[in-house]
């Protein structure tokens, strides 16, 4: 018994008996060569051919797998290429920041209205929307959109609009704000979080061409793969703060008593059962909460190529923003 395909052909022999054969026999035979199970081949045509030869359902399905290995392997000879030398390819981005050393921007997760942070020595700051609705002019500020923009943060944001033209740039934390600024009109230079958690140079091109000009790196990366990165995007890596390690619905603060924006009043945090302590930041707009990670983390932007380094401020004073920013390695 043979099947052909282009050259391919699969034999097997099995002891003639000469035996009747009706409808049945080759329906059943058809049946089975067939099924391709879970491969990525179909059959669109079977000829049968037999006489006085009943084949057992073993030696189809012999048959079967033989050829769809066959068919395999000649798919796999046919895309591969005849120049198997290896290619190094030259990255111009890597040259041309290799001397050049980043610029320090400060992040505040929490704004302080105690803190003149204009006489702090940084490049450019990020201030959470909300704090720059009651007219704040912040030098060189770029605007952060909130994590979850539910119905209450769109009609803030629509209802004050001007905010957002009014700044540097603007940084989204999830592809959605890209088609919110779209829509509302507002062309600024687009900076994208950590939390979009840009991890290889195909999803840093595709930041690219969403209009992106600039990316924060994942914090899930080490330094030989932050060296992948290949476009001419700006690079930030955050090399001081803690993260977020949630946002919640569920605001432990509010709904320890009556809320009586008590989240305005002082700092909160939460403690585990190994006394592990974790600050906690709410949002009076929509009642969410950011829960942080214990540590800060703390690591050294040498020899990483950043256009910027990224200082991320909770409740750190003023003393303690400047040391942390004259201690950064380069």
């Amino acid at each position: 018994m043979e099947v052909y395909n282009r050259g391919i052909d699969i034999k097997s022999s099995i002891k003639y008996e000469k035996l009747p054969v009706n409808k049945l026999d080759k329906d059943r035979i058809l049946c089975q060569i067939k099924k391709t199970g879970n491969t990525f081949f179909c059959m669109k045509q079977v000829d049968i051919e037999v006489e006085h030869l009943r084949v057992p359902v073993s030696t189809l399905n012999h048959l079967r797998r033989d050829a769809l290995e066959k068919f395999e392997k000649a798919l796999e000879n046919s895309i591969l290429r005849e120049n198997s030398k290896e290619v190094v390819l030259e990255n111009p981005v890597k040259q041309q920041f290799q001397e050049k050393k980043p610029k320090v921007n400060l992040y505040l997760q929490k704004f302080d209205s105690q803190i003149d942070y204009s006489t702090l020595n940084y490049h450019e700051i990020y201030v959470p929307f909300k704090d720059l609705i009651d007219g704040k002019e912040i030098r060189d500020c770029i605007a952060v959109l909130p994590t979850i923009v539910d119905e209450r943060y769109q009609k803030l944001i629509e209802e004050n609009k001007q905010v957002l033209e009014s700044v540097k740039a603007i940084q989204i934390t999830h592809l959605s704000q890209i088609e919110m600024l779209e829509r509302m009109k507002i062309d600024k230079k687009i900076v994208a979080d950590d939390s979009l958690n840009i991890t290889n140079d195909l999803s840093e091109k595709v930041l690219q061409d969403l209009g992106v000009k600039r990316f924060t790196i994942s914090p899930e990366l080490d330094k030989k793969e932050i060296q992948h990165f290949c476009t001419d995007m700006e690079k930030e890596l955050v090399v001081y703060g803690r993260s977020c390690l949630m946002t919640s619905k569920y605001c432990p603060i509010g709904k320890n008593g009556d809320c009586k924006k008590a989240c305005q009043k002082g700092n909160y945090e939460l403690q585990d059962r190994k006394d592990f302590v974790f600050p906690v930041v709410a949002d009076m707009v929509n009642c969410h909460a950011k829960i942080f990670h214990s540590k800060a983390l703390q690591q050294s932007a040498k020899g990483l190529q950043m256009d910027f380094v990224r200082v991320d401020i909770l409740h750190e004073t003023k003393e303690e923003i400047e040391k942390i920013i004259s201690r950064i390695n380069f």
